[in-house]
């Protein structure tokens, strides 16, 4: 049996060259700005306006955004943005809400940019996604609503790449955070235990997502889950705009 070969985009210079991040300006992803709901974790449900920023220093093997990552794929290559800061908020403040959710990839990868759109958007409600490997800022420290979704095993990435115990530490002591762990099977849950004991997390700020990009696929690994989450006394919580949109990008 022939295995099939899987194309890697062989990206131009030009497009190596816009790659490269230039000063003062964030690198977007092709999604840049949209208003949704928020779909996972403390805030689900509410509505808010998304930043999408490419790069990360992570490969998910499961990820949904693998166009703000993945060097063998042409999206990535081809759909990042330069926007300056006072684009940035232009793009943001167009819609009708107060709360920004700055998402990626990993965003602290470009958070001295972050930090400084966030001093033009004193009177916004902001929330980070971030997979806990990267120390904030201290002025986003006192600012932001930590979303940190530390890796597992399942993930596909090697553990000295996918924990951090002294960010993960840090970001534990700040009040608004929650951990968001992603798993598929019973199995995952004596490494959350593993990395609850080390850092040790707030057990109360902990959530449980299954993986899935679809609602057959997030039910699936919920149930297969559940009874462990229920022993543990944590939360169950699904991937709202899995259940609204599926895959769809940009909403």
């Amino acid at each position: 049996m022939v295995e099939e070969m899987i194309e890697i985009y062989q990206p131009t210079i030009d497009e190596k060259t816009r790659l490269k991040i230039k000063p003062n300006q964030f690198k977007v992803s092709g999604d840049g700005v949209f208003f949704s709901l928020q779909g996972e974790g403390q805030s689900i449900g509410k509505p808010a306006v998304f930043l999408r920023l490419h790069f990360c220093n992570l490969q998910c093997s499961w990820c949904d955004t693998r166009y703000t990552w993945d060097r063998s794929i042409s999206q990535f290559w081809q759909e990042a943005q330069d926007w300056s800061i006072e684009q940035a908020v232009a793009k943001i403040t167009r819609f009708p809400v107060r709360r920004l959710i700055v998402t990626g990839g990993e965003p602290l990868l470009q958070q001295r940019n972050v930090a400084n759109l966030l001093q033009q958007m004193p009177d916004w409600d902001v929330e980070i996604e971030t997979t806990g490997t990267i120390e904030p800022l201290p002025e986003l420290q006192e600012r932001v609503q930590f979303n940190v979704s530390p890796k597992l095993e399942n993930s596909g990435n090697l553990r000295v790449a996918r924990y951090r115990s002294q960010a993960l530490r840090i970001l534990n002591g700040l009040p608004a955070t929650s951990f968001k762990f992603v798993v598929q099977s019973p199995a995952d849950f004596g490494e959350i235990d593993e990395v609850v004991r080390d850092t040790p997390l707030d057990q109360s700020k902990i959530i449980i997502m299954p993986e899935g990009s679809t609602h057959e696929e997030v039910r699936k690994h919920g149930l297969a889950v559940v009874e462990e989450v229920k022993s543990r006394g944590w939360r169950l919580m699904p991937r709202l705009h899995v259940e609204l949109w599926g895959a769809e990008r940009g909403v």
